[in-house]
């Protein structure tokens, strides 16, 4: 029974050879050329074996699918076996062109570099690799969300469903993949009667209290689950994070086209995130509150947003009114109550 079996492919000397190399020995031209060596079966299976020990570690699918992307990178550029190996192919990493996946003369940031460093380190300790994880500092990056005015341009100008999870995004500061995805929102997160939206916590984050979102999107996700029948505990949103980015990118890309707008183009999905933030810290002042409603784990996660509250102009947009309906909507629209005069106004203000 066992002879009708195939036999298991030997490993040629050409695969032995390539598996003891040195990146160091390599040279310069070889170098260049690491991108297209195929990675041995061994190799495969040795990066496949700690996949398996991170997911019985509890590791999201998400994090376990990055790992293996990011050692297949660096197994095609050094000898995993060898941690000198590996720290100069991180070193020297390059990053690829997106359209034809070759490499491009552009280094990778320090931040990049960090991250292949945590996902080799992964990699030593399954295997008991003496390995000292070298120390990239990641350079300052600045944050510039999108105004007011884009992002209600991207919710009027999407379609249906696109539109419904921008509009979410931009009320909530979620992240995509608590939008969209095996940890997206439920039919059961949306709370009518309280006009709120609940989450569940992802990346080990502190959880979120109940986030207030306006009728009109409330009015908008009543009609979706009554269209699409959806039932109590089903996902709002078929697909994963990655699909809503993917969706979103491809929609920016046209809209910039069509206005001749490149701004547009530039916005990024988290950048949604990055402008309620913004917005928030604006509104109330205060880090600590802030930190509480985006699910930061750390009060310095939040703090790196105040450089941006440097630059605002300091003006108010003031309304009032006596009817109480309309002091609501203005409440619902993230004025501030002020005061109530003398004759009844209750006056409101929200910076520009």
């Amino acid at each position: 029974m066992d002879s009708h079996l195939p036999a298991t492919p030997a490993t040629t000397p050409a695969q032995e050879q390539k598996a003891s190399l040195s990146v160091l020995s390599y040279t310069p031209k070889q170098l260049r050329q690491q991108h297209v060596v195929n990675i041995d079966t061994k190799t495969l299976l040795k990066i496949e074996e700690v996949k398996l020990y991170l997911e019985g570690k509890g590791r999201s699918e998400r994090t376990r699918d990055k790992f293996e992307k990011d050692m297949k990178q660096l197994a095609q550029r050094a000898n995993l076996d060898v941690p000198q190996d590996v720290e100069l192919a991180i070193a020297r990493y390059k990053l690829l062109d997106k359209k034809t996946f070759q490499p491009t003369n552009q280094p990778a940031t320090n931040a990049y570099k960090q991250k292949l460093c945590s996902v080799y380190h992964h990699y030593c300790k399954y295997y008991k690799i003496p390995w000292q994880l070298p120390r990239y500092t990641p350079e300052p990056a600045s944050i510039q969300p999108p105004n007011t005015e884009k992002c209600l341009l991207l919710v009027a100008t999407a379609r249906a469903e696109l539109s419904l999870k921008i509009d979410i995004s931009v009320q909530t500061g979620l992240r995509p993949i608590e939008v969209q995805g095996y940890k997206g929102l439920k039919v059961k997160d949306i709370h009518f009667d309280e006009c709120t939206i609940t989450s569940r916590n992802t990346k080990g984050c502190n959880p979120r209290p109940p986030i207030h979102i306006t009728q009109r999107l409330l009015m908008k996700l009543g009609t979706y689950i009554t269209e699409h029948n959806l039932q109590i505990n089903d996902l709002l949103f078929k697909g994963d994070g990655q699909r809503y980015s993917e969706h979103f990118r491809r929609f920016k890309c046209r809209l910039a086209k069509k206005l001749n707008d490149p701004s547009i183009k530039a916005i990024r999905l988290y950048d949604l995130r990055h402008a309620y933030v913004t917005k928030q810290l604006r509104l109330t002042q205060n880090c600590e509150i802030v930190r509480q409603r985006v699910g930061h784990k750390n009060l310095n996660t939040t703090q790196k947003y105040m450089h941006l509250l440097a630059g605002a102009s300091g003006d108010w947009i003031i309304a009032s009114t006596k009817d109480q309906k309309k002091a609501d909507e203005l409440l619902n629209d993230d004025f501030q109550y002020v005061l109530t005069t003398p004759d009844g106004y209750m006056k409101f203000r929200k910076p520009r």
